[in-house]
């Protein structure tokens, strides 16, 4: 069986209609691009698209989701939320600590992958992992 991904043939139209514009061609092949911004799951790239790349029904989330690495500031005792701000689904909160930032906490519960969290952090500590590993956070 072809994998969906295998019918795409480059055409761009993905590229020209996503209203995010986190979807860029690479060697002719779309890649999402989490540091132009997120995914809103507004089908436009589905919509607009000529071949069986995607399938029928509409999605709400992706099969992975952040992961807040070692490197975050919050982490490494500098006072940082950009990540929670930046999030739309809200899956990034932060727990008070003693002596220190709060530090971030990440519902995966919540987060959609959609990449929201991931341009705005100063020193790209989030990382996108495939769901049901969050066990083993970056």
């Amino acid at each position: 069986m072809q994998s969906l991904a295998a019918a795409c043939t480059g055409c761009g139209r993905c590229e020209e209609r996503c209203p995010t514009k986190i979807i860029r061609l690479v060697d002719g092949l779309p890649l999402l691009d989490f540091m132009r911004g997120e995914c809103t799951f507004c089908g436009e790239c589905a919509a607009s698209c000529p071949q069986p790349v995607f399938t029928t029904e509409r999605i709400d989330r992706f099969a992975h989701v952040a992961a807040v690495g070692d490197t975050c500031l919050a982490k490494r005792g500098i006072t940082c939320q950009s990540c929670g701000e930046a999030c739309p689904q809200q899956a990034i909160r932060f727990r008070p600590r003693v002596g220190g930032p709060f530090l971030p906490e990440l519902r995966t519960d919540i987060c959609n992958g959609c990449g929201g969290c991931i341009a705005g952090c100063p020193v790209n500590a989030i990382v996108l992992q495939p769901s049901g590993m969050e066990a083993a956070d970056a």
